[in-house]
């Protein structure tokens, strides 16, 4: 048997799995970044994992499966909540769902628009909420007008409008 000390890293094979781990999470995360683009161009899934194996980037064919199934799903629903009412709870239509490790059970991306002073002009960004519970898209951005002041530490960024942009729920794999 083998026996892993997670954390400790006193031990030259726990060190090498360390950085194995990082690695392929880079891998990973390159790879994902990828998928979009190639889903939005109209390749097959069977099409990209040859590419990806070619360029070098490849790992468990069922890992990267279930990244392109989740992408895809992102892909579609994107920008799905911008139509849902202020005072409803998304639909199953709406929520796009990942197999993706998420620190909570949802998460909300969500589009602020913001200005540093009266006569800058607005700037625009994606902001991520996390919650265990599934949220309205009023409940979004009172979430996210209560973290604004956390995030905001060394300028303060006057908040013009928010649009509640994609819904994530995580399913059990």
């Amino acid at each position: 048997t083998v026996r892993f000390k997670a954390g400790r890293g006193d031990n030259r094979f726990d060190r090498v799995l360390l950085l194995r781990g990082r690695a392929m999470a880079l891998k990973r995360a390159s790879v994902i970044g990828l998928m979009r683009g190639a889903f939005r161009r109209g390749q097959s899934a069977s099409g990209f994992l040859s590419d990806m194996k070619k360029k070098g980037l490849s790992y468990r064919r069922t890992d990267m499966l279930s990244d392109w199934r989740s992408v895809n799903e992102l892909e579609r629903k994107a920008g799905a909540m911008r139509s849902v009412r202020r005072d409803y709870f998304p639909s199953n239509k709406a929520i796009a769902q990942v197999e993706w490790d998420l620190s909570d059970e949802f998460m909300y991306k969500v589009k602020v628009y913001s200005r540093l002073s009266p006569g800058e002009p607005l700037q625009d960004r994606f902001v991520n909420i996390m919650s265990d519970k599934p949220m309205t898209p009023a409940m979004v951005e009172q979430a996210v007008t209560e973290k604004w002041a956390e995030w905001e530490d060394y300028t303060a960024e006057a908040i013009e409008k928010m649009v509640v942009w994609t819904a994530v729920h995580k399913v059990a794999v």
